[in-house]
């Protein structure tokens, strides 16, 4: 088909063309080689040309044109103008068959087509790749095919204007292959450069990242171009295959014919090399993107503080601790859980002195590993700290192989060193830490008690989950050694306690199964260390049934044998918990044994569980303490209407004394109510073996009372009062182990934390009415105010002022203690973002112990449930302690002021100090 329409449409413009006059314009020049074509059409009112009389040959064709163009041809031969009745076809009529008419309007609706589709894929090619030097080169090319080929006449039906415009098409693909080669060519280059200089590279990472980014759309784009050619040959070729089929000797020579194959065969083979350049672009850009993800993912920072202060107080031994004066302000110990690292500056100005210098820098390299084969280093970090107290101290200095201690008072210390990454894509992380912080489980080799500083023992610990193993098991070891000259065990003159162990755990239904073992102080001369193991399970079996157990045994290394049924040679504990959900019922149980061996003290020389947390009491993660013995179980049914709670449990020492026995039995019932208010009622009964009643329970920290509470909760959605939380509560309590419930207690708390325009406020209110055998009443009551900064143009500064005030005499022992302080703030003071606080406070307290007044778990300042603010335990001592404070703090730059005054029996004991510190983040 597609050859008869190049047949006819040239036959068409033949006829169209005799018998007609030759239209002029002005551009088109005498010689040119398509002037008579131009001549003809236009005669036959085709083309008419620019108002200006010009033709511009070498404009390109629009869609629009092409298509007035054909409607004129069409509308021509359907009206037999004369360019059609002048012609002859072989028929003896002076016009088209029409038949001939037939064939020649579908044929040219059909190139019509093909003509728009290939013009808008010439046209985006051209737009790419053609400029006015390859036009010229065009015509160049052209004029020369010209001069080389024969001019014979045409034979009827066909016209050299079909070869010329083949030429043409073909030409213009050619010139965009080689436009798109060369900018190939110039990207190549480009990239070289680019790849030749890492280093510049690194340093313009960003520049070069924009960059990259421009190489692959733009490769992008060579690719498509590449295959809108590849395409483009491909129909030429194929119309070179059907145009085979016409006898072009009539009008062009075998040998022109020969020359254009071979020239679009040549065409398609630098295509080709274009694609292999292309896609070699592409491989290289993408090399060079991957080691650039690589640069960017190592990211360096150095984190630290430096701090100096200067304190001193006039009364060596008083007990100033002003951090009652101002909570959260002068105390600045942290805990980095991260780093397991530590920082203490508690200046309280207890102990003469308070002076220090100290520094502490975090150096940290990261990275994101690239692979996950082989090892990968993803991220290294070492803090160090310097520190130079007023006087000489026993300081840890670097660690040595038996981490022995050194006089060390300003010696740089390494704090913290760690690696982590992945050895074939499984974690780990090796840590030295002069904090080294672990728990193996609550009983056996615990080492992370924050609140004790001098316990927590310098040491290493390794981490890695081996994730491609059977069952993915993770290990933990840990060794190091603990060394405080306060403390000697067993007559070690250097009271260093070195410590080996390691864990490991596997997850099975469910369940996280652990098993360890670890050796403590097995180093020292008088053979008093201790060696021991532990299995532990946690999680849910089968999601279903809630699991915690432990089992611990140790002996000490002197001890030859594992010998269980002699309680001094091994010392046990074990703890079993068991918890299920079945609807609106929850059960739980437990069994416990602890050995009285397993006594947190510090370092104990009996330290069963080989753990060296100081603190003792259930608080440190241990849910009982030592030399128990018992059971117990909890039931809790809750209907949405109301929820109830029972729980009974048996406890003794761990060798089962009769005397030691207690038996609780508690009753908790708790009734949702509307706005936000809640009904509790609750009995609480515990007795030792013959029944009668005790004061208090060991093991669950209950006291043997029953009474009722009602309660609104001021942050509940449908709260009567938002921001209101109050407490009613009436009580009978067992003090005195007569069992009959000695003292009756009508309780009142209230506490209102909101906002009245600029204006914070926090009322609260404490009332205790006791009766019985402990008479009495206590009340509490006091208020907090804040102000947003008020902004006034020149400063803007913001108020605040407390105070709160206690008196008790329940019993009989007059108690007392009031807390005041009022202060003024201003923001952006000197400085966009800098504050200065100006705060004086004053604490107070009567008839209180001479050791008590200390901050710490005690805190109940602005508690509405608790009658203290500070210390409720009874003395004789009654004291004043006042101070100012004054502090400024901007870009992590703060600096502190402290004049105060403890006033003891009517003496003054004063104290002052500063510090100056700074935080920084690079």
């Amino acid at each position: 088909m597609k050859r008869k329409l190049v047949v006819y449409l040239a036959g068409l413009l033949t006829v169209l063309g005799l018998g007609f006059g030759q239209a002029q314009f002005s551009d088109v020049p005498a010689g040119h080689w398509a002037k008579e074509a131009v001549e003809r059409i236009a005669a036959c009112g085709l083309i008419t040309g620019f108002p200006d009389g010009t033709f511009r040959g070498n404009q390109n064709l629009t869609r629009y044109q092409a298509a007035l163009i054909f409607q004129r041809l069409l509308n021509e031969i359907q009206q037999g103008g004369e360019c059609v009745r002048g012609s002859g076809n072989g028929q003896g009529q002076g016009g088209l068959s029409e038949e001939d008419l037939t064939v020649i309007r579908n044929a040219v609706q059909e190139l019509a087509a093909e003509l728009a589709a290939l013009g808008v894929r010439v046209s985006a090619l051209e737009d790419n790749a053609a400029t006015k030097d390859d036009i010229a080169r065009l015509e160049a090319a052209i004029e020369e095919l010209k001069a080389m080929r024969a001019q014979p006449e045409p034979a009827p039906g066909m016209d050299e204007a079909a070869l010329a415009d083949l030429a043409d098409r073909v030409e213009a693909a050619s010139v965009a292959a080689d436009t798109a080669l060369a900018q190939a060519q110039v990207l190549a280059e480009r990239l070289d450069a680019v790849e030749g200089d890492v280093a510049a590279l690194k340093t313009q990472i960003e520049a070069d990242a924009d960059s990259i980014r421009a190489l692959n759309e733009l490769a992008v784009l060579l690719n498509q171009d590449v295959l809108s050619l590849q395409d483009r040959v491909t129909a030429v070729e194929k119309q070179l295959a059907q145009l085979g089929e016409v006898d072009f000797e009539a009008f062009a020579n075998r040998e022109d014919v020969a020359a254009i194959q071979e020239f679009a065969t040549a065409l398609r083979a630098d295509l080709v090399r274009l694609a292999d350049r292309v896609s070699a672009l592409d491989a290289r850009v993408s090399g060079l993107d991957q080691r650039l993800s690589q640069v960017e993912g190592t990211r360096p920072s150095l984190t630290g503080s430096v701090t100096l202060r200067y304190g001193y107080n006039y009364t060596e031994g008083a007990n100033y601790d002003i951090r009652r004066l101002y909570p959260n302000v002068w105390d600045d110990y942290t805990w980095d859980a991260n780093d397991n690292g530590q920082t203490v500056d508690d200046a309280d100005f207890n102990n003469g002195g308070d002076n220090r210098a100290r520094v502490i820098t975090t150096f940290t390299v990261a990275r994101t590993p690239g692979s996950t084969a082989g090892f990968n280093f993803q991220e290294a970090r070492i803090q160090l700290r310097w520190t130079q107290d007023g006087a000489p101290r026993l300081e840890d200095a670097l660690p040595t192989v038996g981490f022995t201690q050194n006089v060390a008072s300003g010696i740089p210390q390494v704090m913290v060193v760690s690696v982590k990454g992945n050895i074939d894509g499984q974690p780990f992380s090796i840590a030295y830490n002069r904090f080294n912080a672990f728990r193996f489980t609550n009983y056996f080799m615990s080492n992370a008690d924050p609140n004790y500083t001098a316990g927590l023992g310098r040491g290493v610990k390794v981490d890695f989950s081996a994730t491609k193993a059977p069952f993915s098991p993770t290990y933990t070891v840990v060794f190091g050694g603990t060394g405080d000259s306060n403390f000697v065990v067993g007559g070690n003159p250097s009271g260093v306690r070195d410590y080996f162990g390691i864990r490991s755990t596997v997850n099975l239904l469910g369940l996280t199964a652990g098993v360890n073992y670890a050796e403590y102080n097995v180093r020292d001369a008088l053979n008093s260390g201790r060696a021991g193991f532990a299995l532990d399970l946690n999680g849910k079996l089968f999601g279903l049934l809630g699991l915690e157990a432990e089992y611990v045994a140790t002996k000490p290394v002197s001890v030859a044998n594992w010998d269980f049924s002699n309680p001094n040679a091994v010392d046990q504990a074990s703890v079993i918990k068991l918890s299920t959900s079945l609807g609106p019922v929850s059960i739980e149980a437990n069994a416990r044994a602890i050995d009285p061996q397993f006594k947190e003290s510090g370092y104990n020389a009996n330290n069963a569980g080989l753990s060296i947390d100081f603190q003792t009491s259930r608080d440190n993660k241990r849910p009982y303490d030592d030399d128990t013995r018992g059971f117990g179980v909890k039931g809790t049914l809750n209907l949405g209407f109301v929820s109830l709670t029972g729980q009974i449990d048996r406890n003794t020492d761990f060798f089962g004394t009769a005397a030691s026995t207690q038996n609780t039995l508690a009753v908790d019932v708790n009734v949702p109510l509307f706005a936000g208010f809640s009904l509790a009622g609750f009995y609480y009964n515990v007795t030792d073996a013959g029944g009668a009643l005790l004061p208090s329970g060991a093991v669950l920290d209950l006291d043997s009372k029953y009474g009722g509470r009602l309660s609104h909760d001021g942050k509940a959605a449908n709260a009567l009062i938002k921001d209101l939380n109050l407490f009613a509560e009436y009580r009978f309590i067992e003090t005195t182990a007569a069992g009959d419930y000695d003292r009756t207690d009508l309780l009142f708390g209230a506490k209102y934390e909101g906002k009245i325009g600029p204006f914070g406020i926090t009322p609260l209110i404490f009332f205790d009415s006791a009766g019985g055998s402990s008479s009495g009443s206590e009340l509490k009551f006091g208020a907090q105010i804040k102000t947003d900064p008020f902004n006034l143009g020149f400063i803007n500064p913001g108020f605040e002022g407390a105070y709160v005030s206690r008196s008790s005499n329940i019993g009989g022992a007059s108690r007392g203690e009031t807390y005041w302080y009022a202060g003024v703030s201003f923001s952006n003071f000197f400085f966009n973002g800098g504050t200065l606080a100006v705060k004086y406070a004053s604490y107070s307290g009567t008839g209180l112990n001479a050791a008590a007044p200390t901050l710490g778990v005690e805190d109940h300042l602005y508690d509405h449930t608790t009658g203290y603010i500070y210390s409720d335990n009874t003395g004789a001592v009654n004291f004043t302690l006042t101070g100012l404070l004054v502090t400024y703090r901007y870009a992590g730059v703060g600096l502190d002021y402290h004049m105060g005054n403890l006033n003891t029996g009517g003496t003054d004991n004063r104290s002052y100090g500063f510090r100056i510190s700074y935080s920084f983040s690079w």
